[in-house]
């Protein structure tokens, strides 16, 4: 593998980092604390019951990995009208990028 000014990938380390439970631990952590910032929006289904946001085990062939998802009818329009999971993952610090943004809520 070619290097840039010195710098050289260690692939396998990379490989490592990327599949140890260490790492799988923190990206859980982080899963976690974007499910409960979106918890504490209060958004509730028709029903009135709280919009249900779960933390799902979610690795790729070569990694550790963990989605936060709303599975519910609501899920979509929950998200297109008011951001609950862009606007929480935002709060943690991560930049989201996709489609356009929800508007401002007041």
């Amino acid at each position: 593998m070619s290097s840039i000014h010195g710098f050289r990938v260690d692939r396998d380390g990379v490989n490592e980092l990327l599949r140890s439970p260490e790492l799988a631990e923190h990206v859980k952590e982080l899963a976690e604390t974007i499910a409960t910032l979106a918890r504490t929006q209060g958004r509730r289904v028709a029903n009135g019951d709280p919009l249900p946001i779960e933390v799902l085990d979610d690795p790729a062939p070569d990694r550790s990995g963990f989605t936060v998802a709303v599975r519910h009818p609501a899920g979509t329009g929950m998200e297109a009208k008011y951001g609950v999971l862009t606007r929480a993952a935002e709060a943690t610090g991560l930049e989201v990028n996709g489609l356009d943004p929800p508007p401002e809520v007041t």
